[in-house]
């Protein structure tokens, strides 16, 4: 029953503030659509692909040879990721990024079971994502032989530019504005009602406070007020105003 009845409160809260549940979701998407559109970069991807494919002494392709490939995917992330492939493609690109920061772009990723995987760059600039990306791939098969000395890479997919961007997604964070804004406004509303200690109604007194009512005040406005006094004091009569002047 308490918790029906918290309900019931929560959703009178819910009436009475309205206007400023309102108002906080309409200023939490306006704020959202405004960082959206006008302040966050937009940004641009691109994706190569590679497949993993070891040589083989015979033209049979044994299951073994197929699960050695998906296991040396792992394997090719972390040198994707690493210096000795990043630092040439920055320099041979003349990029103005350290290869750290060209590492906070990148996204290496394959799926279960699949000798493929993906060289995936994110770049404010869809043509420098495109260009980064395939070079990346290319630096990546030339290494791997000094590196590992294997040859079983393939580029099978070029990365090409994509003019749509990525993020950020106005959607997205148009609906966050919405939720965010919501909750915050409700909380206020809760909070100032909760602050609230005026008696409203009669049941507060005897149900909250275990009292009992004796009575109830009307409030009258200042201008009944005013109606009221004028018609309690009696008009003068013309008979009474010549009697007193007669005396």
């Amino acid at each position: 029953m308490d918790e029906e009845m918290s309900l019931l409160e929560l959703i009178g809260i819910v009436k009475k503030r309205l206007g400023l549940i309102m108002l906080g979701i309409l200023t939490g998407m306006l704020l959202l659509a405004g960082y959206s559109f006008y302040v966050s970069t937009p940004q641009y991807s691109s994706t190569t692909q590679l497949v993993v494919n070891r040589s083989q002494d015979t033209e049979v392709i044994q299951r073994t040879d197929i699960e050695t490939n998906v296991q040396l995917i792992n394997t090719y992330k972390d040198l994707l990721m690493s210096p000795a492939i990043l630092d040439e493609v920055t320099e041979e690109l003349n990029l103005p990024i350290t290869s750290q920061q060209l590492l906070n772009q990148l996204n290496v990723t394959s799926e279960n079971n699949s000798q493929v995987f993906s060289i995936q760059i994110i770049n404010p600039n869809p043509n420098n994502a495109a260009i980064i990306a395939n070079k990346t791939a290319e630096i990546f098969q030339e290494k791997l032989e000094d590196i590992m000395s294997l040859d079983n890479v393939t580029i099978f997919s070029q990365a090409s530019v994509n003019p749509n961007p990525v993020s950020p997604n106005h959607t997205l964070n148009l609906l966050i504005g919405f939720v965010l804004g919501g909750v915050l406004a409700t909380s206020l509303a809760i909070f100032i009602e909760f602050k609230d200690t005026t008696v409203k109604d009669e049941s507060f007194i005897t149900e909250h406070l275990g009292l009992i009512n004796l009575g109830c005040v009307s409030e009258m406005l200042p201008e009944k007020i005013s109606d009221k006094n004028q018609q309690v004091v009696p008009e003068r009569l013309p008979d009474s105003v010549s009697a007193r002047t007669k005396v």
